[in-house]
C-alpha cells in the first residue's frame, strides 16, 4: 500500500525537470517569434509602399501629372501651420493628394518605425500628420516620374536592417543596397 502511494505523486526531481524543460523551450521562441514580428513588420511596410505606388499611378492617369507640391505661400496657411516645407504640412499635402485614390494616413508609416511609438494615441487622431516615406517632387508632365529609372518613394531611415526601402517606378521595391537589382 505504502509503494502506491509514492507512484502516484511527482518527485521533486521530476517537477524541477519539467520546469526547466518549459523555461528552455520558452526561452528558444522568443528570439524566433522577434524574427517573426520583424517579418511581418516588413511585410507590412512593402505592402504600404505598392499601396501607395498604385495611388501615384492613379493621380498620374487621373491628373495627368505626379503630384506638384506648391511653391513659395501658395501652401502656406495665414498661421504656417500648413506650410508643405513642415513636416505636418509635407505629409498633409502628400496624404490630401492620394487619400482619393486609397492612401489613409497609417498608410504613409512604416510599423517599423519607432519614432511614432512616442505619440499618444490622440496626437495622432489631432490633424497632425506624420510619415516614414519620402516621396520625389517630379516636374510636371505625364511621362516624367516613368523617365529615369529613379525612385518614387524612399524610407527616411533603415528600418529592415538592409538599408532603406525605395519604390521603383515599376512598383517593385529595393533596399538602399541593391537599389538597382540587377539593372
Amino acid at each position: 500500500m505504502r509503494r502506491q502511494a509514492r507512484q502516484k505523486g511527482l518527485t521533486i526531481l521530476e517537477l524541477l525537470v519539467v520546469v526547466s524543460l518549459i523555461l528552455l523551450f520558452g526561452g528558444l521562441l522568443v528570439p524566433i517569434s522577434s524574427r517573426f514580428m520583424k517579418r511581418a513588420e516588413k511585410a507590412k511596410c512593402l505592402s504600404h509602399m505598392r499601396t501607395l505606388h498604385t495611388c501615384f499611378v492613379g493621380h498620374i492617369t487621373d491628373k495627368g501629372e505626379w503630384p506638384q507640391l506648391p511653391f513659395d505661400d501658395e501652401g502656406a496657411g495665414e498661421d504656417g501651420s500648413d506650410d508643405v516645407w513642415s513636416e505636418d504640412g509635407f505629409y498633409r499635402f502628400w496624404v490630401t493628394a492620394l487619400e482619393p485614390y486609397g492612401a489613409a494616413r497609417d498608410t504613409w508609416l512604416c510599423p517599423s518605425d519607432k519614432l511614432f511609438l512616442q505619440f499618444s494615441k490622440s496626437d495622432l487622431e489631432k490633424n497632425e500628420f506624420f510619415g516614414t516615406y519620402v516621396p520625389t517632387p517630379f516636374e510636371p508632365g505625364p511621362g516624367t516620374p516613368f523617365r529615369w529609372n529613379q525612385p518614387w518613394m524612399i524610407e527616411r531611415g533603415d528600418f529592415h536592417g538592409r538599408g532603406a526601402h525605395m519604390l521603383m517606378p515599376d512598383g517593385s521595391v529595393h533596399d538602399s543596397q541593391n537599389p538597382f537589382h540587377g539593372r
